[in-house]
């Protein structure tokens, strides 16, 4: 009998939604991005939110919303957190910042610890996909369909080798591995800079 079958008279016992979204200043100096990390469920309302500088990828400020929590206790965890400012947005440091800084578990609140890390596991793809929006060429860009674009599975296979010919995409996944590699479709969007030298010139312009 399949899973969904086993389950599909019985009441449900708990569902947990976890999201993320992302809102880009890059009209500030430096280039800013806003995110906020959320749970819900029965027992939990909670939002973190974090600004981070693009072009050092560190964490700025940060808030934290617990609209609703298990235990009235719960909020005390949050001072707790004041060391994420200034931490590099990646999950390494962010690991070793938790056990430096927060060494006691009993100190911090696994659910802020997880929306830090679907922040994070989900930061890169995010900022890739907004630099592709603003610099692919629209008529390669397959998520816009006008009459000046390229027939779309033409537009999508030269996007797919776009972001497979970056660094840390190439051979992040089934996808983006060397066996998916198109010599044909990557002559299309070759002169086009990768995500890497996109984000080395959110640097660069920082210093300028």
């Amino acid at each position: 009998m399949s899973l969904r079958k086993q389950i599909q008279n019985i009441p449900l016992g708990l569902e947990r939604n976890m999201t993320v979204a992302f809102w880009w200043l890059f009209d500030q100096k430096p280039n800013i991005a806003i995110i906020e990390s959320k749970l819900y469920d029965r027992y939990h309302d909670i939002s973190l939110l974090i600004k981070v500088d693009l072009s050092k990828q560190v964490i700025l400020e940060f808030e934290i919303e617990e609209r609703r929590t298990p235990f009235s206790s719960c909020p005390g965890a949050i001072v707790n957190y004041d060391f994420l400012v200034g931490k590099k947005l990646n999950r390494p440091a962010l690991e070793i910042a938790i056990r430096e800084y927060r060494p006691l578990s009993q100190h911090g609140c696994i659910r802020i610890d997880q929306l830090l890390f679907y922040a994070v596991d989900n930061f890169v793809s995010a900022l890739g996909y907004e630099l592709k929006r603003r610099h692919i060429p629209e008529r390669w860009n397959e998520e816009i369909h006008n009459p000046n674009s390229e027939e779309f599975q033409k537009r999508s296979a030269a996007v797919h080798q776009w972001w497979i010919k970056d660094r840390v995409m190439k051979d992040s996944c089934f996808t983006m591995s060397g066996a998916m590699s198109d010599d044909i479709a990557r002559k299309d969007l070759e002169a086009e800079p990768s995500i890497t030298t996109l984000l080395l010139g959110l640097r660069k312009s920082a210093k300028d």
